[in-house]
């Protein structure tokens, strides 16, 4: 817990460009270390000579257990991510930025949590009745050997991406931009820290306010597309080309604070009858953006796996965003 207060201490200075969305980081251990986009990279750029801070702190459980035509995995535990991000506005048309991510992998103690949310909200448990609470244990396995066998709580920084945003068009009710992510190959991958291979999406991005002619309606859709390095594990069953989908919908109560639902859809990571690799992956993510001043605001959100098993049980999000002069 020492180094998750310390995290949320790095947390606390520093901040994001107000954005359309709310973070929705995929923090599964063999799908999470590719340079999949994530929703708050939007249809706004940051301007030109303006800079943008964000950080943003996500916590996941996990709790699967899948046997399939000789396939074996199983994860059980919890993932941390703080990631920092900074964007510099080159011109009024370009932005450029970068992401460095930092990444605890751990037992926790977030189970008991879980199965109180899950039996509260009526949620299916999966494999979590017949678990041991509170222990770490990624594995995964074919018919002839172990490929993945991680039991011990580990941390280090994860694949840092380099980011570009580029404006294709602007009115007073949407804003539409290209944006770019190159994940450079900076992380542990035999701790799952990163994939060990170069990911570049692509895809472009549209926030709008006034939907149905109504000031506080907002809605959002991101279109990508990620092309896969060559990772170093499981390295002959990825699919080198993924498509990822996620729109989403916000409601302003007052000046201060939105209230926001939005979900992503992305195509199989892997070539695997397992769901959790093999199967398109459905999550709802939902949560408030609360503005703290003219250039700050705090984001608390919650994500949950629509498809059962197609992404973490659960996870838990808390973000500063900061977009200065």
């Amino acid at each position: 817990m020492r180094q998750i207060a310390q995290a949320i201490v790095l947390l606390l200075v520093a901040g994001q460009s107000v954005a359309d969305a709310l973070p929705d980081h995929d923090y599964g251990p063999l799908t999470g270390i590719f340079g999949f986009p994530a929703s708050t990279e939007g249809g706004e750029i940051v301007g030109r000579g303006r800079h943008s801070w964000g950080t943003s702190l996500g916590i996941a459980s996990h709790s699967i257990d899948e046997t399939s035509d000789g396939e074996v995995l199983r994860f059980d535990g919890e993932t941390t991510r703080l990631g920092i991000t900074y964007r510099y506005g080159v011109s009024d048309q370009l932005d450029i930025g970068v992401e460095v991510p930092y990444l605890w992998h751990q037992s926790g103690n977030l189970d008991s949590l879980i199965d109180s949310w899950h039996d509260f909200f009526g949620l299916p448990e999966g494999s979590r009745p017949m678990r041991e609470q509170d222990q770490l244990e990624f594995v995964y396995a074919n018919s002839q050997t172990t490929l993945i066998d991680v039991t011990n709580n580990a941390h280090g920084v994860g694949d840092v991406r380099v980011l570009a945003g580029w404006k294709l068009a602007q009115t007073a009710t949407h804003s539409t931009a290209l944006q770019l992510g190159v994940k450079l190959a900076t992380g542990d991958s035999d701790r799952l820290m990163g994939s060990g291979g170069t990911d570049v999406s692509l895809g472009i991005a549209r926030d709008t306010i006034g939907v149905l002619g109504k000031a506080n309606l907002s809605s959002f859709y991101r279109v990508n597309i990620t092309y896969l390095g060559e990772p170093d594990r499981l390295a002959n069953r990825f699919n080198d080309l993924v498509g990822q989908f996620s729109f989403g919908f916000g409601y302003r109560t007052d000046q201060n604070v939105d209230f926001r639902l939005q979900s992503r859809i992305r195509s199989a990571v892997y070539d695997s009858d397992i769901d959790n690799l093999g199967a398109t992956s459905m999550s709802l993510t939902f949560g408030a953006d609360f503005r703290l001043s003219e250039y700050n605001r705090l984001v608390l959100s919650v994500g949950e796996d629509v498809k059962s098993g197609s992404a973490p049980d659960i996870s838990f999000q808390v973000a500063f965003r900061y977009l200065g002069k």
